[in-house]
């Protein structure tokens, strides 16, 4: 009784409206921490788009440039000025009549290396296989 006539009541006689609840401050906390994440998620994407559009610009600028150049190129030069430079390169036109000579190594042998199987075994294989599956020969039309 003391303790209501100073006004003071004990904690666990406290009124329901002034309690904290601790679950409902965690769900605040966690719906805040959620849109936080997604605000933040949101702002990567729109640097990372921003960062995308950038890059596609200056390769939409250096591919014009290239064509540009390359066309500039071709135009620049006709044969009369590429003559000297080619001589000068040790370059020279290609004559029809002209015959090139390659070593032993660049050419393809002229026979298959023997790979130890037998040819009648081979072909036994094949029309086994043309007899079972029809489909796999070839048609003509």
């Amino acid at each position: 009784m003391r303790d209501e006539a100073r006004g003071r009541a004990p904690f666990w006689r406290a009124h329901p409206a002034r309690v904290v609840r601790p679950e409902l401050w965690a769900m605040a906390i966690v719906v805040v921490g959620m849109l936080l994440v997604e605000v933040w998620q949101s702002a990567r994407m729109a640097e990372s788009c921003l960062a995308l559009d950038h890059s596609r610009r200056a390769l939409t600028q250096q591919r014009s440039r290239l064509a540009y150049d390359r066309a500039r190129l071709d135009r620049g030069w006709n044969r009369s000025e590429l003559g000297p430079i080619a001589a000068r390169l040790g370059l020279a036109p290609v004559d029809g009549a002209q015959q090139i000579e390659l070593p032993a190594g660049y050419l393809a042998r002229s026979s298959a290396p023997r790979t130890g199987t037998d040819a009648p075994a081979l072909a036994w294989l094949d029309q086994v296989s043309r007899a079972l599956v029809p489909e796999a020969t070839a048609r003509s039309r």
